[in-house]
């Protein structure tokens, strides 16, 4: 008899798990998401992030073209006509639009800025065709910024690592295309490198002479990275003096004595000051 009741337990327990997953998976959050592969290599690989920004209220949509997504917060409260001072953001290598979130959004949330991360991995490998192209990140982000009546110089573009490696194209296209939403650039641990295409096409003049004119910026670096000719100080101040090359204007350069690669978070200084910056430079 006590082996009766025992299998019967076991199996109830076995069906009241199956249940709760079912309920998990098919609560009102997780139900409107769109369906994308992408997400669901979110879901997988970053299942706690993914439900933290979506109990943060998040809203994610599919970019226009279909390639990827893009994770929107703004503040509770937030007027539909007037909207708050923008970050958008680009994530690292084999990186997440909802990582991104959960890094930025303390920060955000305190000033009442509202957050846009970009999906720029395709989810593949490493190659240039894995990663959205800059003009068609930049595409994303005007695309979102243009629904939501984002004004000229309210907005800061953040890039980290290759995320970083990218900032310099898509600044440049933010300013040719005279959309100049943001007042400020962080490039965050990523040297602009001759020798990837998309700096290659600044230095070859696709954007004229002085393709980041009257542009901002705040670099930062970690002593403690792993690839200092690269990442860290010695490649980072080689690209501020690139920036001034082209005509823009390093506003601040973060040196972190204790910093590595991510350290531009973990140290809320850093992550402060830059943003202490951009309130200076913003458009109110």
């Amino acid at each position: 008899m006590s082996e009766f009741f025992y299998a019967y337990n076991r199996s109830a327990l076995r069906v009241a798990v199956i249940i709760f997953v079912i309920f998990l998976m098919a609560s009102p959050c997780i139900a409107s998401l769109p369906e994308h592969p992408l997400i669901e290599l979110a879901k997988q690989k970053e299942g706690q992030r993914v439900r933290y920004a979506l109990d943060e209220g998040v809203q994610v949509g599919l970019t226009a073209d279909g390639k990827s997504y893009y994770v929107l917060w703004l503040p509770p409260g937030t007027d539909p006509k007037n909207p708050p001072p923008m970050i958008a953001t680009m994530h690292g290598h084999d990186g997440c639009a909802f990582t991104d979130f959960y890094v930025w959004h303390h920060f955000v949330n305190e000033r009442g800025y509202g957050l846009l991360a970009i999906q720029w991995w395709l989810g593949g490998g490493e190659a240039i065709s894995d990663y959205l192209l800059p003009n068609e990140i930049y595409r994303a982000i005007d695309d979102v910024f243009s629904q939501l009546k984002v004004a000229p110089g309210t907005a800061m573009l953040h890039g980290f690592s290759r995320g970083s490696a990218n900032i310099y194209a898509v600044a440049a296209l933010d300013i040719n295309l005279h959309k100049n939403y943001f007042s400020l650039f962080v490039a965050n641990s990523g040297q602009a490198n001759s020798g990837y295409p998309p700096i290659h096409e600044i230095e070859a003049g696709r954007f004229g002479d002085q393709p980041f004119l009257d542009s901002h910026w705040v670099t930062y670096a970690g002593q403690k990275d792993v690839n200092p000719d690269r990442d860290g100080v010695r490649g980072m101040r080689r690209t501020g003096e690139w920036i001034k090359k082209y005509g823009g204007t390093i506003e601040l350069a973060i040196e972190d004595p204790e910093g590595g690669h991510g350290g531009f978070h973990m140290n809320p200084e850093n992550t402060d000051a830059a943003l202490d910056v951009f309130e200076k430079l913003r458009v109110r």
